[in-house]
């Protein structure tokens, strides 16, 4: 066990120190040599992105986002592989074993127990929509907006009467998503809505926004935000 903890740390050591060249912070810069050591890391989910070299836009700008909030997720690594077209070609032998060409670029590919080859991510090349993705294949990334899981119980709770028992089940879900501060939020307000009614979720919202109308911290903002945004799921009455 120890060997094994030391052999860890050494790998992670190693890795870090060659991605101090990456383009994002929180990803790991992978090329033909490291690569399947990085997939070798025991016990950890590993996602990577292949990409060509000096990737920037739209679509990068999205792969920055997700990476830094991949950090705070246990036993997950974000890797990108940069390869190159012309000159050298680096890490084009990789390109090829993944059957990708450039038009494919991004493209991700998540590694884990179940999905040794690698699962291809074929949806939306935007952050929350490949947070949700990763969520569904059992990487317990933080929501970007809200969380899809908790917005469903939330819909429930208020069209099926509010019970004690959606209550429950938001909270043992919560408990999943112990990275995410929104996640607590849910039971929270649910809690408020059976002891004062509907009418909580609109007065609250109303109440926050005023709050955050004031000079108050960035992180005070910024938790005020996400409460904003988990309240509009409890308010989004057409949609339920």
């Amino acid at each position: 066990m120890e060997h094994t903890r030391t052999w860890l740390a050494f790998c992670i050591a190693a890795f870090l120190t060659t991605s101090a060249h990456g383009t994002a912070l929180g990803a790991l810069k992978v090329d033909n040599y490291t690569f399947s050591k990085l997939l070798a890391v025991p016990d950890h989910d590993v996602l990577i992105k292949f990409d060509q070299s000096y990737a920037y836009g739209e679509k990068e700008d999205e792969f920055k986002e997700l990476a830094k909030l991949a950090y705070s997720v246990p036993k997950f690594l974000v890797g990108e592989v940069p390869v190159q077209e012309y000159g050298d070609k680096e890490n084009d032998d990789l390109r090829e074993k993944y059957k990708l060409v450039k038009d494919d670029f991004p493209a991700y590919f998540l590694f884990n127990t179940a999905n040794k080859d690698g699962l291809k991510y074929s949806g939306p090349i935007k952050a929350a929509d490949m947070a949700v993705w990763l969520r569904k294949n059992k990487v317990r990334m933080p929501s970007i907006g809200t969380i899809e899981e908790l917005d469903e119980i939330a819909k429930k709770f208020m069209k099926g009467g509010m019970t004690q028992e959606h209550i429950k089940e938001a909270q043992k879900v919560a408990a999943t998503y112990s990275t995410d501060k929104k996640a607590a939020m849910y039971a929270k307000i649910m809690q408020k809505v059976s002891e004062k009614g509907e009418s909580y979720v609109e007065s609250e919202i109303t109440r926050v926004n005023k709050i955050m109308a004031g000079k108050i911290a960035p992180e005070k903002k910024a938790e005020m935000s996400d409460k904003l945004k988990v309240l509009a799921v409890f308010s989004a009455k057409d949609e339920l």
